[in-house]
């Protein structure tokens, strides 16, 4: 990873994606709701950051950037990993389709990698840690809302829940009853 620019937005993805349940739950989405994940990441971590909110207008605009990347470059990958992975291949030594495997998924992290940049390119400007952390809060779960509405969904009990694991990762001060309350997740 040490040739991967570094930006706040990735080192911020990096934090929060790695934590207890976060990867599964973005993953779910992804599957269920065909939510992008790096953009699910870049709805939370521009609330978290202080750098505000996202209308309607603006993040169709961003989709409709970042979707030739998406769909041309990472999904391939992400394809070509999983149909290497899940596939059958008799003579082909384990050990070798294995390193295929790797250098397929460095090569898909690499493309989440640029799409980040690309996205976070429309926020040059540093966050606003100073706003108070129920504002940052609100302003990263409005912005998941945005991108539910782009997306067509309307966020059930199951998509809340799913991200419950990615919000509280991204406030890990807040107690997990505040994000549950925040999400609209009933006790």
């Amino acid at each position: 990873m040490s040739d991967f620019l570094p930006h706040p937005f990735w080192n911020f993805s990096l934090e929060v994606y790695g934590a207890d349940g976060v990867a599964a739950s973005c993953l779910a989405l992804q599957e269920r709701r065909r939510t992008n994940v790096n953009v699910l990441l870049l709805c939370v971590w521009l609330g978290a950051s202080g750098r505000g909110t996202l209308t309607v207008d603006r993040l169709k605009a961003l989709l409709a950037e970042v979707e030739p990347w998406q769909a041309e470059i990472v999904q391939r990958a992400r394809a070509m990993r999983r149909r290497i992975k899940d596939g059958d291949w008799p003579g082909a030594p384990p050990e070798t389709i294995e390193a295929a495997r790797r250098r397929i998924a460095e090569a898909e992290l690499a493309a989440e990698h640029v799409e980040q940049l690309m996205l976070a390119a429309h926020w040059p400007f540093p966050g606003d840690r100073d706003r108070p952390l129920h504002q940052r809060l609100r302003a990263a779960i409005g912005n998941l809302g945005v991108y539910a509405v782009c997306l067509g969904v309307t966020p059930d009990a199951r998509d809340r829940e799913s991200l419950l694991p990615l919000v509280a990762a991204a406030f890990p001060t807040l107690h997990r009853l505040e994000v549950e309350r925040a999400l609209g997740i009933e006790a």
